[in-house]
């Protein structure tokens, strides 16, 4: 049985794949069966839909990855906060006293303007980073579960797995009975196959 999965990007920077399934051709009067049935345009089975966007919390790999993403960005997430803060402070500054001259008024907003583009340019950076982190750091997990989709669908008797976060989005999927929804099941006979190690940091690395 060929299994046609439509998936969507998980997060922001990993995919699963898609493969492509033959339609079957309609029969017309008169039509005579072949004597034997071909896989290929032939598949009958059930209909299912999968919330990827689950996966960074409901499987336990994903989750380590997070984990230790999020454990090593702290010290910058940290850093930029502060930037941040102290942008407000001076702000609130000028509000309750403000500059007494026009030079001192003017010193202060150049200060301020150089201060909102630092800011800027280091939250840029950093999500620049972390997105390339997360995408180095899932990879290998991604290529397990995109697997396991197939052979979970193949195991069911799922002839099309439809990603249901995506499809709603583009107006692919306008609704959908719950109980063709199989996200927890996956995710709980995935992490049953795939135990998670524990929860590490995923190690320093500068930016």
């Amino acid at each position: 049985m060929k299994v046609l999965i439509i998936a969507a990007t998980i997060c922001f920077t990993t995919s699963l794949t898609v493969s492509a399934q033959t339609p079957v051709p309609l029969k017309r009067p008169g039509d005579t069966p072949p004597p034997t049935k071909s896989r290929q345009g032939n598949a009958s089975g059930r209909v299912a839909v999968l919330y990827t966007d689950q996966f960074w919390q409901g499987i336990g790999e994903f989750k380590v990855k997070l984990d230790g993403l999020n454990l090593e960005l702290e010290p910058k997430r940290k850093e930029i906060a502060a930037l941040e803060e102290e942008i407000q402070n001076l702000k609130k500054s000028f509000q309750t006293k403000p500059p007494a001259t026009p030079q001192l008024r003017l010193k202060w907003e150049e200060e301020v303007a150089e201060k909102e583009k630092i800011f800027k340019r280091k939250t840029e950076d950093f999500n620049h980073f972390g997105e390339k982190r997360l995408a180095e750091l899932s990879q290998p997990v991604s290529e397990k579960v995109r697997k396991f989709i197939e052979s979970y669908c193949k195991e069911n008797g799922i002839v099309l797995c439809i990603e249901g976060t995506s499809a709603a989005q583009a107006g692919f999927l306008i609704w959908s009975d719950q109980a063709i929804d199989i996200t927890s099941d996956f995710m709980a006979q995935y992490n049953k196959a795939n135990p998670a190690p524990q929860s590490t940091s995923s190690g320093p690395k500068k930016n």
